[in-house]
């Protein structure tokens, strides 16, 4: 399935609305890891991030698929910038390509439905914990050797990621409850 088929189902099944890139590249991370998607992802500041998802975000807007909203949250006093969420919303012709979606590709369709379902049961639904707990098994899964869950923080440092080992162990309990430790 392609990203922007990944992106507009997520949406689907979020309500038709989801608030956050940060979040929409975590679900698709979890979702690449366990259905094995394909989708490349990178270490990132917010844990591992798709370049290909995010075009695909920008494509789905440019077609008219989804609303962009921007969301202000002022000025960061350290670096200058300007800290902003972006939140989608589908569209009517989102929803149409969605219904198409899941006619043509309907057991793709389920198996996505399912793990995000299996996703919220487990827990975690915010963003920054979602970013933990793909930090985590990033290091994890990166490591050349079994690491404990008390070395990851030291782990996290070397790629500039701070991480308590109190949202070390969260995200471990995450992770085992999906299966995927």
């Amino acid at each position: 399935m392609k990203a922007s088929e990944v992106f507009l189902l997520m949406l689907g099944e979020a309500g038709g609305t989801m608030r956050g890139k940060t979040l929409i590249q975590k679900k698709a991370y979890f979702l690449n890891v366990l259905l094995d998607l394909g989708l490349p992802y990178n270490p990132h500041y917010y844990g591992p991030y798709s370049p290909e998802l995010d075009n695909s975000i920008g494509k789905c807007k440019a077609l008219g698929l989804v609303e962009q909203n921007t969301v202000g949250f002022g000025v960061d006093g350290e670096t200058g910038f300007e800290k902003k969420r972006f939140d989608y919303k589908l569209t009517a012709d989102g929803e149409e390509v969605l219904r198409d979606l899941e006619k043509r590709k309907p057991e793709e369709y389920r198996e996505i439905k399912d793990c995000l379902k299996k996703l919220s049961l487990a827990g975690d639904e915010d963003y920054v914990s979602l970013s933990i707990a793909a930090k985590t098994y990033h290091i994890l899964k990166e490591s050349d050797t079994d690491i404990r869950s008390d070395e990851v923080a030291n782990e996290a440092k070397q790629l500039g990621w701070e991480i308590s080992q109190s949202s070390i162990d969260k995200a471990v309990g995450f992770l085992s409850k999906m299966g995927m430790i």
